[in-house]
């Protein structure tokens, strides 16, 4: 072969290759899912028109059993709750198996009507992302019958399935470094019929930032609460330490809440905090003895209070003055 011949095959080649190329690119983009997103890009390759929020509109309800086991989880607490609380923030990823055992392990309620009870308790909608391009929502209700609602119709179960997943966040967060920023600073409770909206997660223990907000409780009308007052970082520390070592049972009698002066010095002083991940978390009290709230998924057989030590109780009335 002349070095002619050679030249003009090797250009022939050249342009067969570029036509070629092309062609396998496209069979193999049409055939294929596209590549996983790398990590750093997590948020955006789960992202729900452009955001993260559990406000963005989702009608895709799933079918039970699972077809297939989602991607990521983001709790959201439902606006019409018969129990208001603050759902966690956190986009869990990862092994979601757990859930998915509770979901389709759920009993499929009978045909109306059926008794129920009057009692509340948190909804919720569970934004499940199975894909890139696919998510769908599943409501559950622990007020009344406890139902869970899919578009194969409705189950028992709905503490289960919120369990599962709140088990799932707690999880996710040992494994997590928490946020290095201090969340917002909470206000005093606003007084209603349904109460204050805690978080499910968290505990008083995990408390960053916190406030105080205190009344009195003496006369038929009971004050708004005054506050809040901030509680400097060195106090806190000294507060939730103070905490972790000095819980025991709640007194019997009034004299066991140590109101100085009696009845007629009655008063009622409230801590509510926030942990690193957000969670909303408030810790009542009457004088110097105050209730530590349980976990939802570590509850206790009986009430557990605090009653503050001499420094935290100067601590403490101080943030009254």
């Amino acid at each position: 072969m002349n070095r002619r011949t050679y030249g003009i095959g090797l250009l022939g080649a050249l342009a067969l290759l570029a036509l070629v190329l092309p062609v396998m690119a496209l069979i193999s983009a049409l055939g294929a899912d596209r590549p996983a997103p790398p990590r750093s890009d997590v948020d955006r390759a789960y992202a729900i028109s452009g955001e993260l929020t559990c406000d963005t509109e989702v009608t895709q309800v799933p079918v039970l059993p699972l077809e297939a086991e989602p991607l990521a989880m983001l709790v959201c607490a439902d606006p019409d709750s018969s129990m208001p609380w603050t759902a966690p923030t956190d986009l869990v990823e990862g092994d979601l198996s757990r859930l998915v055992d509770v979901l389709d392990g759920l009993e499929e309620t009978p045909a109306e009507p059926y008794d129920c009870t009057f009692q509340g308790g948190p909804g919720y909608d569970l934004l499940l992302r199975f894909s890139r391009d696919r998510y769908a929502r599943v409501h559950g209700d622990t007020g009344g019958c406890g139902k869970v609602s899919t578009s194969t119709g409705d189950y028992f179960g709905a503490d289960e399935v919120l369990d599962a997943a709140l088990a799932l966040v707690e999880e996710q967060r040992e494994r997590t470094p928490a946020h290095s920023a201090l969340p917002r600073a909470p206000d005093c409770p606003v007084d209603g019929e349904l109460g204050p909206a805690y978080s499910l997660t968290g505990d008083v223990t995990d408390i960053v930032v916190a406030v105080s907000c205190w009344r009195t409780g003496r006369g038929k009308d009971v004050p708004p609460w005054t506050g809040p007052a901030k509680i400097r970082p060195k106090d806190l520390g000294t507060l939730v330490h103070d905490i972790e070592t000095g819980i025991g049972k709640p007194g019997t009698t009034f004299a066991d809440l140590g109101c100085p002066g009696g009845r007629r010095t009655l008063y009622f002083q409230v801590l509510v905090g926030r942990t690193a991940w957000g969670d909303l978390i408030g810790m009542y009290g009457q004088c110097h003895e105050f209730f530590v709230p349980a976990p939802r998924l570590h509850p206790v057989d009986e009430a557990v209070a605090w009653h503050p030590s001499p420094t935290s109780q100067r601590i403490l009335d101080g943030l009254r003055r």
